[in-house]
């Protein structure tokens, strides 16, 4: 029995067919994940999704990240989580954002509520070195995707925050996921955010171009807060909270 709760330690979350590909039988199986369980080895997260834990510790070997990526076979971590995750975020949050074309109810595991968000593709999902079962958007997806969810999931303040650490952009990326998107408003929310980070990212003048052929007629508000004191920024066709305004001032792009 040992023998097999350490191969499924290894895989720190696991499915049934992953531990059945050790037990080699159902009814064995089962009965071997019942035992596991009652003697505090195995956790059972949700259907058809366990966590083996750490004897010494008495905490599951996965992190959030690779047990909301295991949730389903599309499963990837993404927006503000895929921030925290990279270190990008100055606060823990205790909700794990997770997308998946599959569609499943919140639940909570070890005070951590996993969310589901509907996913468009997977294009610029990833699975990092060194890590097991995890996937998670890279660090251009993330930025698009937090930048489509202002308010909804993340804090303009919180993106912000963000912007200002992330070290680089690949503006390529940026490009192809805005495309995929194909949405003016975020076109416009993009242009006018990066703009702001212009020393520290260093995009090209053509991207900027790139960004405005896309604009049209419309306005847009960056966040809620611009609806109630606001600053029109002709250029992206946008309004953006007056504590923002300033920043922008010296960034004409």
């Amino acid at each position: 029995m040992m023998k097999g709760y350490q191969e499924l330690a290894q895989k720190s979350v696991f499915r049934f067919d992953d531990a059945y590909k050790i037990f080699k039988n159902k009814a064995t199986t089962y009965g071997a994940l019942s035992r596991l369980e009652k003697q505090g080895l195995v956790k059972k997260v949700r259907n058809n999704l366990y966590v083996s834990i750490n004897p010494a510790t008495k905490v599951a070997f996965a992190s959030k990240y690779q047990i909301g990526s295991m949730i389903h076979e599309d499963s990837y971590i993404s927006h503000s989580s895929a921030l925290e995750y990279y270190g990008y975020q100055n606060q823990v949050s205790h909700i794990c954002y997770v997308s998946s074309t599959h569609r499943f109810n919140s639940f909570e595991c070890d005070d951590i509520m996993y969310k589901h968000i509907q996913a468009k593709s997977s294009k610029g999902v990833v699975k990092p070195p060194y890590t097991e079962r995890l996937n998670i958007t890279d660090v251009e997806k993330t930025v698009i995707d937090s930048i489509q969810s202002i308010d909804s999931l993340i804090s303009l303040e919180q993106l912000i925050y963000s912007l200002e650490i992330i070290p680089r952009l690949d503006e390529l990326k940026i490009i192809e996921y805005l495309e995929e998107y194909d949405i003016q408003a975020l076109y416009q929310k993009t242009g006018y955010l990066l703009s702001l980070f212009h020393d520290i990212f260093l995009f090209s003048n053509s991207f900027f171009k790139l960004i405005k052929t896309k604009i049209h007629k419309g306005v847009v508000y960056l966040s809620s807060d611009a609806k109630l004191e606001g600053s029109f920024q002709k250029e992206y066709q946008i309004v953006v909270p007056k504590w923002l305004e300033d920043r922008g001032k010296h960034h004409d792009i």
